[in-house]
């Protein structure tokens, strides 16, 4: 179980210890942690930038050129990233910063063009082993902002060896409970801000039950008890949060976008396993027809959660 230290201390601030501190104490609980991990190591030099322009490389197919925007200084770096683009931030390693692995950054030309640094993958960085393409940033920051200080990365990553009699452990809340001072009653949820409030419609049948459309059937009521699900309408795809997509990565996961980024968000922190389909893309003629009744108005989904309740809408 990957667990963050800065997660943990969100969870429970009265949690008294450094990563290691905790460590120990987890160990002596049985629960002993065979990894820890500085997620800040080796980047200290990497920075924000914003890539201000972008062109095709005059001698190279899969190169492009890019002018960055690096907080002191503009300067020119060769890319062979798919995914850079005009206006959009990156972890940028200037000419002397040092990468995880000792790799050391130097001025170069690449088939004839001058390359002073370089944009950043996930992987390049240890954040994470994506290397398809660009770590891009969403939100704004001032080009120059040390990169560990803007994405909160001074955390640890702890990986806990949870034992099968242990299953309280695989959830964030469930650590933090361990260890908090005050136990259960020492933990908390953070609000999240801004938040709408949500108006919910629930209806629960035995083994089936339907709504707004949708049909849910528990074929195997032994082995799933308990199933719940929920029609969410007026959801937009798009990326996460870069507050979410940091803590994503400091236990070691890839964010994709908002939909699948909140399912692992809640998996992680209160070890609920949650599953997102698409409503227009269920089986079935009378889900189809709901999903294109609405598809208008906004992109409809459900978000099931697994082993929940027999049909809860």
């Amino acid at each position: 179980m990957n667990v963050s230290y800065l997660w943990l201390k969100s969870l429970a601030p009265d949690i008294q210890g450094t990563a290691e501190e905790i460590a120990h104490r987890l160990a002596l609980l049985g629960a002993p942690v065979d990894e820890l991990t500085h997620l800040g190591a080796g980047i200290g030099d990497v920075v924000i930038a914003r890539v201000e322009e972008v062109w095709q490389h005059p001698n190279a197919d899969r190169l492009r050129v890019t002018r960055v925007n690096a907080g002191d200084e503009t300067v020119q770096v060769v890319c062979g990233a798919p995914n850079v683009e005009a206006g959009r931030f990156y972890p940028f390693a200037p000419v002397g910063a040092t990468l995880p692995g000792g790799m050391q950054i130097g001025k170069a030309k690449l088939r004839g063009e001058v390359s002073q640094g370089m944009l950043c993958s996930a992987r390049e960085l240890g954040l994470g082993r994506d290397h398809s393409g660009l770590m891009t940033l969403n939100g704004e920051y001032s080009p120059g902002t040390r990169f560990v200080d803007a994405l909160g990365l001074d955390d640890w990553r702890l990986l806990i060896d949870v034992t099968p009699n242990r299953g309280e452990l695989l959830s964030h809340v469930g650590v933090a409970r361990e260890l908090a001072p005050g136990g259960a009653a020492g933990v908390e949820l953070p609000a999240f801000p801004n938040a709408p409030r949500a108006r919910l419609d629930t209806r629960s049948g035995a083994s089936e039950d339907e709504v707004a459309g949708v049909r849910v059937r528990i074929e195997d009521e032994a082995g799933c008890p308990r199933y719940m699900g929920a029609v969410v309408r007026g959801v937009r795809v798009g990326p996460s949060p870069e507050w979410l997509a940091t803590r994503l990565r400091a236990v070691g996961l890839r964010p994709i976008n908002n939909i699948v980024d909140a399912t692992n968000y809640v998996l992680f922190e209160l070890g609920q396993p949650l599953h997102a389909f698409d409503l227009a893309k269920l089986r079935g003629a009378r889900c189809a027809s709901a999903a294109r009744a609405t598809a208008r108005r906004s992109p409809p989904w459900t978000a099931p959660a697994a082993r929940s309740s027999p049909a809860t809408w």
